[in-house]
C-alpha cells in the first residue's frame, strides 16, 4: 500500500530501503511505529501499553514488545519509568 501511494513497485521500495537505509521494509515501518508509541507513552501515561500497541498498528502484544525492545533497547514499562 505504501509503494502504491508512492506509485512505485513494492520491490523498488524494498530495494531502496535496503540499499539506502540498510533495513527491511518491516524494520522501517516498526521503527516509525515505535516512535509513535514513545510519543503516546510520554503524552498519555494513563493509556495501557496494549492500547498503545494497537493504536500504533501492532496486531499482537508480543510483536510490539519485541519491536520496542529492538528499537529502544528497553521495554515499554522501563521506558515509561525512565522518561
Amino acid at each position: 500500500m505504501f509503494a502504491k501511494k508512492l506509485n512505485i513497485r513494492p520491490q523498488l521500495l524494498s530495494q531502496f530501503l535496503n540499499n539506502n537505509l540498510s533495513k527491511s521494509f518491516s524494520q522501517f515501518i516498526n521503527e516509525y511505529r515505535i516512535e509513535e508509541a514513545k510519543h503516546l507513552l510520554k503524552t498519555h501515561p494513563n493509556l495501557k501499553i496494549e492500547i498503545i500497541a494497537e493504536k500504533c498498528g501492532f496486531n499482537s502484544n508480543s510483536t510490539f514488545y519485541t519491536a520496542f525492545k529492538k528499537v529502544t533497547s528497553t521495554t515499554p514499562a522501563k521506558y515509561i519509568r525512565n522518561k
